[in-house]
């Protein structure tokens, strides 16, 4: 990622879980760009005025794909419990896997949740036919589910930090600028197939007021019960267990 990228998301990656003043959520200007919304309800972040980026707002349950600062893509997200968090912090896209394999991580299987064994690719695999991966040694993917009926659930923290994504397929086809027939021809191919995407940026955030498709600031519940002061992960989000 360049130098710029990395210092136009340095205040998304300081996140702060705000509690929102009292009184009903206000419209916004139907005619403001999507950044001065932002900055007009101080909500600290701040997007790239070029290229694709990725955010994903934690307590919404939602990733939006912007393109030049403008939302092109939402979708509903399945995010970590309170007792497997979503890590907040900033980071970029690397590879797209479709028809990946699955193994639990070792505190999964602990847990008894999971036994110890090797998910073999298809639909009943926990990451679903496609999972976008993040910067190398981050156990946090982008990715399907075999569980879509959970999509269902007004309160969807309920992975094991991963980040499921409804829209999987349009998402992946925005990335990698691919009609979406090829992506579902490699999602349903007999194969694992590794695609390297570009370096876009991803920000996991946890934003407690932000706008919704209407332009109107929602107010959205505490989930994982932050401080005012909360602040970027600690590097041990890389060891978040996944699914």
């Amino acid at each position: 990622m360049s130098r710029s990228r990395r210092v136009i998301f340095a205040l998304a990656a300081c996140l702060l879980a705000v509690s929102a003043p009292p009184g009903p959520a206000e419209p916004l200007r139907q005619d403001a760009t999507f950044q001065a919304l932002l900055d007009a309800h101080d909500i600290p972040l701040v997007l790239p005025e070029r290229g694709k980026a990725i955010v994903v707002n934690i307590p919404a349950f939602e990733m939006i794909a912007f393109e030049d600062a403008v939302p092109v893509l939402r979708s509903r997200v399945i995010v970590g419990t309170p007792w497997h968090r979503t890590p907040r912090l900033e980071t970029y896209a690397t590879v797209v896997r479709f028809r990946p394999t699955w193994r639990p991580t070792p505190s999964m299987v602990a847990s008894g949740e999971y036994p110890n064994r090797i998910w073999p690719a298809g639909p009943n695999n926990p990451l679903g036919l496609a999972a976008v991966r993040l910067q190398p040694g981050l156990l946090v993917y982008l990715h399907d589910t075999n569980r879509p009926e959970l999509f269902e659930k007004e309160v969807r923290a309920l992975s094991h930090g991963c980040v499921r994504v409804e829209a999987w397929d349009r998402l992946i086809a925005w990335l990698l600028d691919w009609p979406l027939a090829e992506v579902h021809r490699l999602a349903q191919g007999g194969r694992t197939t590794d695609v390297p995407t570009e370096p876009v940026p991803v920000v996991l955030a946890y934003l407690r007021r932000f706008p919704d498709e209407t332009g109107t600031v929602v107010e959205h519940p505490d989930i994982y019960g932050l401080s005012p002061s909360a602040k970027l992960e600690e590097a041990g989000c890389l060891e978040v267990d996944s699914g």
